[in-house]
């Protein structure tokens, strides 16, 4: 009885950081290098009429993007493959390759 009590408490403690806390921040963050909150002012109105707290989310993107940066020049100098198998490496890492080909493509230009 006691492991499920304690289970139990485990998913409120995820179901809390999901619906309020880090991990939520985390991901509005995501959604917000996906373009999702706009920029600027444009993004801080969306993020708190959307109840993040916008320096917060601001500072994990910043955070993200510096991850991201330096998996960009990984990807150029080829430690990740081409193609399908790039796609696979990256998501695998846990990063968005889609994304990750955005910047590659813009550091290129």
């Amino acid at each position: 009885m006691s492991l499920i009590k304690d289970a139990k408490k485990l998913a409120d403690k995820e179901m809390e950081n999901v619906s309020g806390g880090v991990t939520a921040a985390y991901f509005a963050a995501q959604d917000v290098i996906r373009g999702k909150y706009g920029v600027g002012e444009e993004r801080r109105i969306a993020l708190e009429a959307a109840g993040y707290n916008y320096y917060e989310v601001q500072r994990l993107v910043n955070g993200l993007m510096k991850g991201y940066d330096s998996v960009a020049r990984d990807v150029i100098s080829g430690k990740y493959g081409n193609d399908q198998a790039r796609i696979r490496a990256l998501s695998a890492a846990g990063y968005d390759p889609y994304l990750v080909q955005d910047i590659v493509n813009a550091m290129l230009l």
